[in-house]
This record gives structure tokens, sequence and C-alpha cells, in this order.
């Protein structure tokens, strides 16, 4: 039996490399980027409001019971950056990535944050719909932001 929860996450040089490299094969499996360790941890990602780690709390603490992150920083004075948004396939459409998505931006709006950014490659209509539905919107597109194609910047009112 699985037990799901969005929990507040560690920072990742906080992490060890099993639990890193949990989150890299996320991503290529999710993505298809590929990340070096070193850039998770150059990431700098806070331990507050926006880090969030799905679990699977009938496995944890192995690294395996990681399903998705949500990560986000403080941008500009009045913004919040999504910097890296992943859910394992298996645990997409279920509500896990909307219900971290109202969690983050209440926090957010109760922080006098009033804006939040991120970019999602141009091929990804399922994440920029899920976006869309969220308030957010592209603004311009970023040529070879990703390794393997085109970004979009969308940036929505929290």
């Amino acid at each position: 039996m699985t037990d799901i929860q969005w929990v507040y996450g560690l920072k990742p040089e906080s992490m060890t490399l099993q639990w890193r490299q949990r989150i890299i094969d996320l991503f290529l499996s999710e993505t298809q980027e590929v990340y070096q360790d070193s850039s998770l941890i150059n990431l700098a990602i806070p331990e507050w409001d926006g880090n969030l780690m799905l679990i699977d709390r009938s496995t944890y603490p192995k690294a395996s019971s990681l399903k998705g992150i949500l990560w986000c920083k403080p941008f500009m004075e009045d913004s919040v950056r999504v910097l890296a948004f992943v859910i394992d396939k298996t645990f997409q459409s279920k509500g896990y990535g909307g219900n971290a998505w109202k969690f983050m931006t209440g926090k957010m709006k109760n922080q006098g944050k009033k804006h939040v950014q991120l970019e999602v490659k141009c091929s990804n209509i399922d994440a920029q719909n899920f976006y869309r539905v969220r308030g957010m919107e592209i603004i311009r597109r970023i040529d070879l932001y990703y390794k393997t194609e085109h970004g979009y910047m969308m940036r929505g009112d929290l």
C-alpha cells in the first residue's frame, strides 16, 4: 500500500548522493533532460515553503520513495521562480501537482510575493496547459534554453 504525500524538502546539498541521483533520474525519465549532481547542488534551493518533495511514505527513507519535487526560489523583490517541478509519470494527473502548486502559491502570497515565473520546454504542452489553468501565460520564447530545444518563459500572478 502506498502513502503518497508532499512534505517539506531538504536543500539539495543536504541530501545524500542517492537522493540527488533519484532527482536526476526523475528529470531524465520525465523530461529527457540530463542534469549533473553539481547542477542540483548549485541551485542553492533553500529549506522553505517553496521546497517540496512528493514522498511515498510506505517506502521512506529509501531514495526510491521520492516521486516528485517542486523547487522554487525567491526572485526579484515580489516574485518566486520555479526552478524544478517534476512528478513521476505514475503519479501524474492524480492531483498531486495541483495540490503542491496550490500549497506553494498560497504560502508565497502570505509572504508578500505577487508573481510566479518559470521556464518550460516548447514541446511540453501538458505542462504549459497545467500552468495556463493556473493563470500563467507565455511571455517569450528563449532560444535553446534547454540542451535539446527552445523554452518558453511563463509568468503569472499569485
